[in-house]
């Protein structure tokens, strides 16, 4: 087993190298590609990583079809962890809400402005479990964009592509699962160094949009009275 491990080693490194030498024939672009890149040590990403907690947001529907929902401050306990992992290549958050904490009136909220698109039988069960997911965030090596991966308990999932404008991360997404055809841009502003706002605007296939925001502290930090 052990003669086996080291073959495999020694056919990726060969593999690899083949690639990595091919590359340096390539146009300039492709020169940043590494065998073995340096771990993220963007101010960016290592600012992100810690524990957050969700303290103000909402959502508000629109369209003209949804014109009449308004808002719907559906707020609820949430937050996420950021950590760096897989010898620091990447940035993993990990989110939850507790949906099983929300009010009757809260549930009354996201029954009119969802019923349109999920049975009542679906919502009951959305909102009888916490809501987790998975995202997974890296630097492609050859564009600089910012590239993510997301995957969530109701089995959505969604890749996204961005950028950083100053104090701001602005990412496009594409959504597949039960979320097929649907699109979205997240906006996440950095306010200081224990703040964050995050807007997400989402347009349904129909073509009408959803927009959230959250705000967030740094977990451990006092807000303002």
């Amino acid at each position: 087993m052990e003669k086996l491990s080291i073959l495999l080693l020694v056919l990726m490194v060969s593999l690899s190298s083949c690639a990595i030498n091919e590359e340096r024939d390539t146009p300039k672009e492709n020169e940043s590609a590494s065998f073995q890149p340096k771990p993220l040590d963007d101010q960016w990403s290592k600012w992100l990583v810690g524990k957050w907690q969700v303290t103000g947001g909402g959502s508000e529907f629109l369209g003209d079809e949804l014109e009449d929902l308004g808002e719907s401050n559906t707020e609820v306990a949430a937050g996420f962890t950021i950590e760096f992992r897989l010898n620091g290549q990447f940035v993993i958050w990990e989110s939850w809400a507790q949906t099983n904490e929300m009010t009757d009136e809260q549930k009354k909220q996201v029954k009119e402005a969802l019923g349109k698109y999920v049975s009542d039988e679906e919502l009951e069960r959305f909102v009888s479990m916490p809501y987790k997911s998975l995202l997974i965030q890296t630097i492609d090596p050859k564009t600089g964009e910012r590239i993510a991966y997301c995957f969530d308990s109701q089995r959505l999932y969604g890749q996204g592509r961005g950028r950083l404008e100053a104090n701001k991360e602005v990412m496009e997404w594409e959504w597949s699962g039960i979320g097929r055809g649907v699109t979205s841009v997240s906006i996440m502003e950095k306010i200081d160094e224990n703040r964050l706002n995050i807007s997400m605007t989402y347009t349904l296939p129909d073509g009408n949009k959803m927009e959230e925001k959250m705000e967030m502290i740094r977990k451990g930090i006092e807000t303002e009275k």
